[in-house]
């Protein structure tokens, strides 16, 4: 996987690892308009073409927290329970540890359509359902997103192979948000997973990736650096 510092100050003890979701790149997360109150570095991993992460980073913070999103929910449990450092808050946003998974994660049938059949069209039609409203879409838009389709297309494709070959993980979630206009990760699978984990729920009335929550978790929520 690829990790890009959002943030990085020389010194910091606090860290934020955002494990970001499937066919993203640190554009869309730069948030140059946030108020950015929080101190701490924020971390993003992304690109799961391979899932080699690079624990040294992770050297001389006290204080780490994890927030993961859609693919990234299930990246983060697989990297990051392997890991001996001491992690503080852990909240999935719009995902499951079960990314394919036809009761607790995106329906099997779907991915694989999905797959299947990626173009540039199927491409844009993704990133409509992902964002919800055209003026989201025209938002995700504006920060110049990059990525080819063949290499989403090799990304999607290792990520299947490697749910699918994994094993489950102990990787606990302290918090999950659930969006309830989510077309990506059904609403319903989302309840199931967590409900299987014990992990608390938040409702929100967001889609699957959301301007406003991000701009928040990532840079205007104190809870990161406050644990």
């Amino acid at each position: 996987m690829k990790q890009f510092f959002l943030r990085h100050t020389e010194g910091s003890s606090a860290l934020l690892l955002f494990f970001a979701g499937w066919g993203t790149e640190p554009c869309m997360f730069s948030h140059n308009d946030a108020e950015k109150s929080v101190t701490g570095d924020i971390l993003m991993c992304y690109d799961y073409r391979d899932l080699q992460f690079d624990r040294t980073v992770l050297d001389g913070y006290s204080r780490i927290a994890v927030l993961g999103w859609s693919m990234g929910v299930w990246a983060a449990g697989h990297t990051l329970a392997r890991l001996k450092s001491v992690i503080g808050p852990r909240i999935a946003v719009n995902g499951t540890p079960y990314p394919i998974h036809d009761s607790m994660g995106i329906p099997e049938a779907i991915f694989d359509g999905t797959l299947a059949s990626m173009s540039d069209r199927t491409v844009t039609k993704f990133r409509r359902r992902m964002c919800g409203s055209v003026s989201a879409m025209e938002k995700l838009m504006s920060t110049s997103p990059s990525r080819s389709t063949d290499g989403l297309r090799d990304e999607l494709a290792a990520i299947g192979q490697s749910v699918r070959l994994s094993t489950p993980d102990n990787f606990r979630w302290t918090k999950a948000v659930v969006g309830l206009n989510d077309l990506i990760f059904p609403p319903a699978n989302q309840k199931a997973a967590w409900e299987a984990e014990g992990v608390p729920v938040t409702i929100s009335d967001i889609p699957h990736w959301d301007y406003a929550l991000f701009k928040k978790l990532l840079y205007e929520d104190g809870t990161w650096t406050s644990n």
